[in-house]
């Protein structure tokens, strides 16, 4: 008669079965929740690295800000720069015209004017030099060319004015003065705007005179008095 086999063992065969089964059930429910607490913290915000990035992205209107800030400092640079570059021409052109002004013969007086009187009896402030250089006169000019007897100041101010020099030398005896103008027109040829005449008590053998200028001469000396002539004669005085 067949023996029967023991249910025992088929029990403990089928409870290890649901051990291992259970066993292998569970690393799949801890992988499950590791993918969903992993899930989880991917979902809840962006990486460190994707923060730090975002907050050092400029914003549009902070850029915008820092290129006109740019901008203005480049103006002003470019601003400095040029008012520089003028005040430096302007320094130039000054230092320029002082040291032309201090080359040119005779001493400078200051200007008085151009009032024109009615007649030659007007009354006048007093000139500023002996013989004058400057300031009222009569409208009308005396002839270009030499005399041997004096002409009223009046007259040869104007010449001064209308870019002429006036070249006064001491009155003497016929004989003196027949020489002292054949040598100042020996000294003044090639000019035309000159005026040569006597006048009493010059204190000087010559004088030259131009608008606000003059220069003294105890004897002829032509290339002092040829670079005086050509310093000034030509040179119109008017107001502008």
């Amino acid at each position: 008669m067949a023996k029967k086999k023991p249910k025992q063992r088929a029990k403990g065969g089928s409870s290890g079965s649901a051990t291992v089964a259970e066993g292998a059930a569970k690393p799949s429910a801890a992988r499950a929740g590791g993918d969903g607490a992993g899930g989880g913290a991917k979902a809840a915000g962006p990486s460190a690295a994707q923060a730090g990035a975002k907050a050092r992205s400029p914003k549009p209107g902070n850029v915008a800000a820092q290129v006109r800030s740019s901008r203005k400092r480049r103006q002003q640079r470019l601003n400095i720069a040029v008012g520089a570059g003028i005040a430096t021409m302007v320094v130039a052109a000054i230092a320029m015209q002082v040291i032309r002004e201090a080359s040119r013969p005779g001493q400078r007086f200051p200007s008085q004017g151009n009032l024109h009187l009615v007649s030659i009896n007007s009354p006048h402030v007093p000139y500023n030099s002996d013989p004058p250089t400057s300031g009222p006169h009569m409208p009308t000019i005396a002839a270009w060319g030499s005399y041997l007897e004096p002409i009223a100041d009046e007259y040869l101010v104007h010449n001064m004015e209308d870019a002429g020099v006036v070249l006064w030398y001491e009155m003497g005896t016929p004989e003196e003065n027949a020489a002292r103008v054949a040598a100042l027109e020996e000294v003044s040829r090639g000019w035309r705007r000159v005026i040569i005449v006597p006048r009493e008590n010059l204190g000087s053998q010559y004088v030259f005179t131009a608008w606000t200028r003059m220069q003294r001469f105890d004897d002829i000396d032509e290339e002092a008095m040829r670079r005086f002539i050509d310093a000034y004669e030509g040179i119109d005085h008017h107001p502008r």
